[in-house]
């Protein structure tokens, strides 16, 4: 029996993790919609309602219905000093009476006739933030062990691609599905030990963190991390004297290619090769100081870099190691098949950079440089101001309203958000602000790559492939499916709660600020 005839079994493989698939994206939605309904409803809702307790039989507090002019202030019963002459008193529901103060007329008044009236700001106006709800991201401990299943497995996959045997027939010599004896252990042992370098790190801190006390942490992590480094590399230098007596120096060349681009991108510092985020969470701060409100976007910006850097290294790594790195020592006499190679590296990254990218770029991490975005505006190049237009010089000192024209070297900007403190000459701002103002967009953006690349492998499990690249396929789904579900539910989650908070602002843009 060939086990290259196309038969039923692609169609079941197929339908069963569809069917998942389908029931795990209908959980996180669900999930989301009950997790957002509280905050959003509370955020939008920006009214103080009284409730009664039907328990208490107390009657609730009169309330004042006097309609108040536009620009009048709120009727109060307190005259406090400095305050101007109470001229008239109105009687509300309750029989008491209430004083209505009176104000010098504004400066800045509209039109009664042909125009809506329309509350002018002095300033400009403040971000609104809402709280972002919690959602549960995998421990260190887990994401690592994971990962290193899911390398670990995809090596096998590559070794089973290259050494496989036609071990059904009937006349074959051996009745093994590989031919182990041409794998070199040396090399298998240095690839383990490249890839579970993390999960030993996270495992050992794990252990302590049961048996001491927290304030010695920081002294045992420095120690632990030293220690795990000589460890990894002292193995890593042992398997690499016994693959130097039998390899060409060219393929010695391969086996060390990343550790240049590893000190290019971090230099010496050895955390990053360790761990893959050993710092806390950024925070924000609500400030209106705008050199403030840069200095933190900075600091951000070189964060979000250096998350990326890691996504990109760690993923291209573990699929370098894990799938390269066996084609390049694989016998000259070999035959195998390159395409399935080269399909089984591209899927090995693809997995590992949306595991990446779902741990360290998450919805919750995306919410602190979304409100520092909003703090920061954007500027637009401003090519229909005539000589009539009021134009300002920019100053970093001040946070300038919406509407505002500022003239920055040689060209003139415009503002285009509520409250804007950026650089008009800065493209790291408007960059900043571009990718933050909505995070939701960049979640479905990585959500669309990731159900692109599920769809492209689902649809080679119907073509005519051989065995083990079907084995190959249906084995590195699950993991993609689990990330499938983390940026589902990151995407539906930021997608409401940005939706509501678009509705406060909307609702705040009614009070439009005065250009300066």
């Amino acid at each position: 029996m060939s086990c290259t005839e196309n038969e039923s079994g692609p169609f079941v493989v197929f339908f069963l993790p569809a069917v998942v698939g389908c029931l795990t994206i209908l959980l996180a939605r669900r999930w989301a919609n009950s997790q957002v309904n509280n905050t959003s409803s509370t955020a939008v809702s920006r009214r103080r309602k009284i409730i009664k307790d039907p328990l208490i039989k107390r009657p609730l507090p009169p309330i004042a219905c006097k309609m108040m002019p536009p620009g009048s202030k709120k009727a109060t019963g307190v005259n406090k000093k400095g305050t101007f002459p109470v001229p008239e008193e109105d009687m509300n529901g309750g029989g008491k009476r209430i004083g209505r103060i009176s104000r010098p007329p504004s400066t800045t008044t509209l039109p009664a006739v042909g125009l809506p009236e329309i509350k002018l700001a002095d300033g400009p106006v403040a971000p609104k933030h809402i709280p972002f709800p919690y959602i549960p991201q995998d421990g260190t401990l887990l994401f690592e062990a994971m990962t290193f299943v899911f390398t670990l497995v995809a090596t096998g996959l590559q070794f089973l691609n290259l050494y496989r045997t036609a071990w059904w027939l009937p006349h074959s010599y051996t009745n093994q599905a590989m031919n182990f004896y041409l794998i070199d252990p040396h090399l298998v042992a240095f690839i383990v030990t490249i890839i579970c370098r993390k999960l030993l790190l996270s495992m050992s801190l794990a252990v302590l963190r049961i048996f001491l006390v927290p304030k010695l942490m920081p002294h045992i992590t420095i120690a632990t991390r030293m220690f795990i480094l000589g460890l990894v590399l002292g193995a890593l230098a042992w398997c690499t004297y016994f693959i130097v007596l039998k390899y060409p120096i060219m393929k010695i060349f391969y086996l060390c290619y990343p550790a240049v681009i590893y000190f290019l991108l971090f230099g010496f510092h050895s955390s990053p090769f360790l761990e893959l985020n050993n710092s806390d969470p950024p925070l924000h701060c609500c400030s209106h100081d705008a050199a403030q409100v840069r200095a933190e976007v900075d600091a951000l910006r070189q964060d979000f870099n250096v998350r990326m850097k890691k996504i990109i290294f760690n993923s291209v790594v573990g699929a370098y190691y894990s799938s390269f790195i066996p084609c390049c020592f694989a016998q000259s006499y070999l035959y195998y098949d390159v395409y399935a190679a080269s399909q089984q590296t591209a899927f090995v990254w693809a997995g590992l950079f949306a595991r990446y990218t779902s741990q360290l770029v998450s919805a919750t991490y995306c919410d602190v440089p979304h409100r520092a975005a909003l703090h920061l505006g954007r500027w637009r190049p401003d090519n229909t101001c005539t000589e009539g237009c009021e134009v300002s010089e920019w100053c970093g000192a001040r946070v300038w309203a919406r509407g505002a024209r500022v003239l920055a070297g040689s060209r003139t900007f415009v503002a285009l958000s509520p409250a804007v403190a950026a650089d008009p000459n800065s493209v790291a701002h408007s960059r900043f602000h571009t990718v933050f103002v909505n995070p939701s967009l960049l979640l479905c953006g990585m959500l669309c790559l990731q159900l692109s690349l599920i769809v492209l492998q689902l649809c080679l499990l119907f073509s005519s492939i051989q065995w083990h690249n079907f084995i190959s396929i249906v084995i590195l789904l699950f993991i993609n499916y689990y990330t499938l579900f983390k940026m589902v539910r990151d995407y539906l989650v930021a997608w409401k709660v940005y939706k509501a908070e678009n509705m406060i602002q909307d609702k705040n843009g009614s009070v439009h600020p005065v250009s300066n």
